[in-house]
């Protein structure tokens, strides 16, 4: 294979990645949501959208499989991480949103992206970023907003240290 050949496949390879980490991101807000809801065990509700969802269509386009790893390493992180999660994030959210209360799938979400910081192993702005376009999958401005501003001050907290 010629070296023009191998340029080509690279950016491929390297854009999968990225989207199958943004599936990840995905199925465990979903997944992390499913678990609170209906009170399942995080390793069930991990082989569920690991095997049996990993072909889900998701607003009429089908989701790219995601980083089984990836997907694994933020749900059980969460699990293990609970309290300290849900700390970090209350001390981060806007007063007004803390008081009137964060709806469960957006503490999901933020509570997956505080993970994630916290653990510190991918660049800060790519994990706010893939967490922006999980909020803009389910949500408008304001709580996208939301979003991008807790997310931002846990990463400012944890850079600082």
């Amino acid at each position: 294979m010629s070296n023009d050949e191998n340029k080509q496949e690279t950016p491929v390879r390297q854009s999968s990645r990225k989207v199958s980490a943004l599936s990840a991101r995905l199925c465990a807000v979903q997944a992390l949501y499913q678990v609170w809801q209906n009170k399942q065990p995080i390793r069930a509700v991990y082989d569920e959208y690991l095997h049996y969802r990993s072909d889900m269509v998701v607003d009429g386009e089908a989701l790219v499989p995601p980083d089984g790893a990836l997907l694994k390493k933020i749900l059980y992180g969460v699990d293990e991480r609970a309290q300290e999660l849900e700390a970090i994030v209350d001390a981060n959210l806007r007063r007004d949103a803390a008081d009137r209360g964060v709806e469960p799938l957006l503490k999901a979400m933020l509570t997956c992206g505080a993970f994630e910081l916290l653990i510190g192993e991918v660049d800060s702005p790519i994990i706010i970023n893939d967490y922006l376009n999980v909020a803009h999958a389910f949500y408008e401005r304001g709580e996208v907003a939301l979003v991008n501003g807790v997310l931002d001050s846990i990463a400012k907290v944890f850079h600082q240290a």
